[in-house]
């Protein structure tokens, strides 16, 4: 105990608290507040019973108000403490009533047996209220109870998270180092093959101006590459601001252009005529658009439509892309948006895990389906209201 209460007091100077220091303080405190209830519960019945001994007999209309007022003390302290503190406090408001019933009503025989009848309610009222508020207390007590149990599940179950965010990231780490160095890997291997072929001395001019233009071409990817990498590895935060989808529909669909024409495929740009302003960066979302748009036309050999479809539904702003190309195979569509995943032998597979990752912080949702004849559709869904979350390494 000496030990305890020395830990109590060394715990209360600073701001956190010893756990048996918690329960001791908190049973002073639980009982010193029953104590006072307790005292003002009987103060309440002495008062009553002063009221009632001072009241003379002839005061008929007074009696019946003291009589009842005995029922605020004894359903208190029911409330406050159970049937036993409530069978208490009939006890006592009993003890505080009988001796005025026996000197006062000696002459009313009925009147005095009604009033012991009344006494008799004191304990039935009491026993009842006193039951209903233990099993209401039990209730309460369970549900906290339930209630703090679940609190340190939650609390687990986020710690839990955490470490499988953690190993997600990890993983995350683990597939791109991967996807670099398989792709930076070939690149890699056909300059060094161009340089073993270039150092040779009887090499024809024409044959070392081929081997160079190669080499240039495999430098000038590993850049790409690289510049890709880097802005899926650390994307830039959005500059939002409020931005008409229409016009940036229009100018996508002009950038593309020249791609689409010598391709043969035509881009129409469909909108509703009341589109709300959306938050975004207007820039990167442009660069998502572009994007799915020479990724439809690259899917388009034999020449077709691409359409750009905004509407507004709820409190979101719905873009659609859809092409009529050759599609993506059905096993294939939950992994477009993957690092380094990628249909086309000439691409890096992270022109879409950008894609994805600068609509995700825009606080929106990117989409792949297949379309019932041909084709893809693409849909990105932007919310109204301004929402930025955090970049991630992979999609998730």
């Amino acid at each position: 105990m000496r030990e305890s209460a020395g830990i109590c007091f060394y715990r209360s100077r600073g701001p956190e608290w010893h756990p048996a220091c918690s329960a001791k303080i908190a049973l002073v405190r639980t009982s010193a507040k029953d104590w006072q209830r307790a005292a003002i519960l009987a103060a309440a019945i002495a008062a009553v019973a002063l009221l009632h001994y001072h009241t003379p007999v002839s005061h008929v209309w007074i009696h019946p108000l003291l009589q009842r007022a005995y029922y605020i003390p004894v359903l208190l302290a029911a409330l406050w403490f159970g049937w036993k503190g409530g069978l208490a406090a009939a006890t006592l408001a009993g003890a505080s009533y009988i001796p005025h019933i026996m000197m006062a009503w000696n002459f009313e025989p009925q009147y005095k047996a009604a009033q012991y009848i009344e006494i008799g309610m004191f304990f039935a009222i009491a026993a009842l209220t006193g039951v209903l508020a233990d099993h209401e207390r039990a209730q309460r007590h369970r549900v906290e109870e339930t209630a703090r149990r679940l609190s340190e599940v939650y609390t687990q179950l986020q710690k839990s998270f955490e470490q499988l965010r953690r190993a997600d990231r990890m993983s995350a780490l683990g597939e791109l180092s991967a996807g670099l160095a398989h792709e930076v890997r070939n690149p890699l291997g056909s300059i060094e093959g161009a340089v073993q072929i270039l150092g040779r001395r009887d090499l024809e001019e024409n044959t070392r101006q081929e081997f160079t233009e190669m080499a240039s071409r495999e430098v000038v990817r590993l850049k790409g590459l690289l510049t890709h990498f880097l802005e899926f590895a650390r994307p830039q935060q959005p500059r939002v601001v409020a931005s008409d989808m229409e016009l940036l529909l229009h100018s996508v669909a002009k950038l593309a252009s020249e791609t689409a024409k010598m391709a043969q495929v035509e881009i129409l740009v469909e909108s509703e005529s009341t589109l709300p302003q959306v938050p975004i960066d207007p820039e990167q979302i442009r660069q998502v658009l572009l994007n799915l748009v020479i990724n439809a036309v690259q899917a388009m050999p034999n020449a077709g439509q691409i359409r750009l479809r905004a509407t507004h539904e709820g409190e979101n702003i719905r873009i659609e892309i859809e092409d009529q190309g050759v599609g993506i195979p059905a096993d294939d569509v939950e992994r477009i948006f993957d690092p380094f995943f990628t249909t086309r032998d000439n691409g890096t597979g992270l022109g879409l895990s950008i894609a994805y990752q600068i609509v995700s912080q825009h606080g929106g949702h990117i989409a792949a389906k297949r379309n019932p004849e041909r084709g893809m559709t693409f849909t990105v869904t932007l919310p109204l209201a301004a929402s930025a979350a955090e970049p991630t390494l992979a999609r998730s």
